[in-house]
């Protein structure tokens, strides 16, 4: 009897200890241009199973990890490449346009061409769609294509790429740059401008539980 009392005394003892502090997760801090927004769910889903959290940053100055299209000269920090993704020009089904060269898309952007009647498309006239010139995206396409020259005056600004989908697919005549995973509604290819890697870059510095994680975005 004594010893079962003494038994129920230590489980009540026990039961009164307070729990173990649970070890917090470590918070880092992403940035994504509207061009790779896309691969986020992909990033959440890794940080999930590496116990990691995540918070979306709009400075990437400030960010732990940077996710962006295409490649940066001399850069310091630690680069991981994700995916590739094709650069697409797209314009409005009804340009009367099926497929465009290098050289027209130049000439279009530039300014040179006015109606879409000069390439043998509809009497419509042309309507340039373009990021600004701080956006990856942009400058992927100006070193694939423009070759140097500027932007027509006359272009329109998109602010993201699903602000450049939607101008596109809504204004007849226009025409602009979209990564594939962009492209929907009433938008045509009439050219793959280039295929670009898509990268995820480190803060130098930055803790290493989240290269687990960015281990798991490459797979």
């Amino acid at each position: 009897m004594k010893q079962l009392l003494f038994m129920l005394i230590i489980s009540l003892l026990a039961g009164c200890s307070p729990a173990a502090t649970p070890t917090p997760k470590p918070v880092f801090k992403i940035f994504a241009s509207s061009a790779v927004q896309p691969w986020l769910s992909d990033l959440y889903q890794c940080a999930d199973q590496n116990n990691v959290l995540l918070s979306v940053s709009n400075d990437p100055a400030s960010a732990d990890v940077s996710l962006r299209l295409g490649e940066i000269e001399n850069l310091t920090s630690p680069a991981y490449k994700i995916d590739d993704e094709e650069i697409l020009v797209v314009t409005h089904l009804q340009t009367g346009i099926s497929t465009l060269t290098v050289d027209q898309v130049r000439a279009i952007f530039s300014g040179q061409v006015s109606n879409w009647s000069e390439l043998g498309g509809s009497d419509v006239p042309v309507e340039v769609w373009v990021y600004s010139e701080d956006e990856d995206i942009q400058q992927v396409f100006d070193q694939a294509v423009m070759d140097g020259l500027p932007a027509t005056s006359l272009a329109r600004l998109a602010v993201s790429s699903q602000y450049m989908s939607d101008s596109v697919g809504m204004n007849p005549g226009s025409i602009g740059v979209l990564p594939r995973r962009w492209k929907a509604g009433n938008t045509h290819e009439t050219l793959i401008a280039t295929t670009s890697p898509v990268l995820a870059i480190a803060r130098p510095g930055v803790d290493e539980a989240i290269n687990s994680v960015l281990a798991c975005l490459q797979k």
